[in-house]
């Protein structure tokens, strides 16, 4: 049985920027699976665009040998800057548990509008941004930029130490129990396939939900 994080995500009341900048950045945005000084991280941007205002979610999934995992959370607005991206936070969180499987419970919020990441694109095409969210890592590599629709569900799956069976975790992912995904996403044709079995492959895969709950 695969094991399931909750990741509920906050809401917050969003500003207007630069729609027509910002939609041609929608989606998902994932970084690799890193390495940090006690464990890893895998840090998730979302960015979408609604009713003309242009937002994101970010989160960051880190796990430390001596204090198990955090969950941190940022929302906040979106605004353009040359060729990139802006994304100042307006509201951020941490969620903890000490064992994989465990429900996330708040640790702390803490003030970060003083904080801002940069979101681009490098020569090759590759986008990064500026900093991880607690800044443990500079200049991080977003190599997996997904399609996706506003509020589906969707998860990334990773083998860790640990971990129970496989881990899942992402954006909107609420009350799943058992449930199978609907789509796998297909990185080398780019697209959204009907599932047919979790895949046992280097690094990161993804996974959406049919949305029938609210978060």
């Amino acid at each position: 049985m695969h094991k399931f994080l909750a990741a509920g995500l906050f809401s917050l009341t969003f500003f207007w920027t630069n729609p027509n900048f910002a939609k041609s950045l929608d989606g998902l945005y994932f970084s690799e699976k890193l390495a940090t000084e006690n464990g890893y991280l895998i840090l998730g941007i979302e960015i979408f665009t609604e009713k003309g205002k242009s937002f994101y979610n970010a989160q960051e999934l880190r796990f430390q040998n001596s204090r198990g995992w955090e969950e941190v959370l940022f929302v906040g607005k979106v605004t353009t800057e040359g060729s990139g991206l802006l994304l100042v936070p307006e509201a951020c969180q941490i969620r903890a548990a000490d064992s994989w499987g465990k429900k996330m419970a708040l640790l702390r919020r803490f003030d970060c509008d003083h904080l801002q990441f940069r979101l681009e694109a490098d020569s090759n095409g590759l986008y990064q941004i500026s900093e991880s969210l607690l800044g443990t890592r500079k200049q991080v590599p977003l190599p997996y930029v997904i399609e996706h629709n506003v509020g589906s569900p969707v998860a990334v799956r990773f083998e860790a130490e640990r971990m129970t069976t496989e881990g899942i975790w992402g954006f909107h992912l609420n009350g799943l129990g058992g449930k199978d995904p609907e789509k796998s996403w297909n990185p080398s044709k780019r697209t959204w396939e009907p599932f047919q079995g979790y895949k046992s492959e280097p690094g990161l895969q993804f996974y959406r939900w049919k949305r029938t709950f609210s978060n």
